[in-house]
């Protein structure tokens, strides 16, 4: 039988802006999340991105995001 899943609270959100991005690059405090598909990943994103397809993200992003307290920038195709 399938384990009943918790949904965590959700933190603090707002906007940040690309200028934000740029001036925080090198800040490892900071992980930028591509929630694109994999093939718009691949032809273009931001150098250090992690990608995690919307449609992936139930599934594996306990496996690609380590520290669930750090900041976390989310972008995709949309306005920004």
């Amino acid at each position: 039988m399938a384990k009943p899943q918790t949904k965590e609270p959700a933190g603090e959100r707002r906007t940040i802006s690309r200028d934000e991005i740029l001036a925080r690059f090198q800040d490892r405090a900071l992980v930028i999340l591509n929630v694109m598909p994999k093939e718009t990943y691949a032809a273009a994103h931001i150098l250090g991105s992690i990608n995690l397809p919307v449609a992936d993200i139930e599934l594996k992003a306990r496996q690609l995001i380590s520290n669930f307290n750090q900041e976390i920038a989310v972008y995709c195709a949309g306005p920004t």
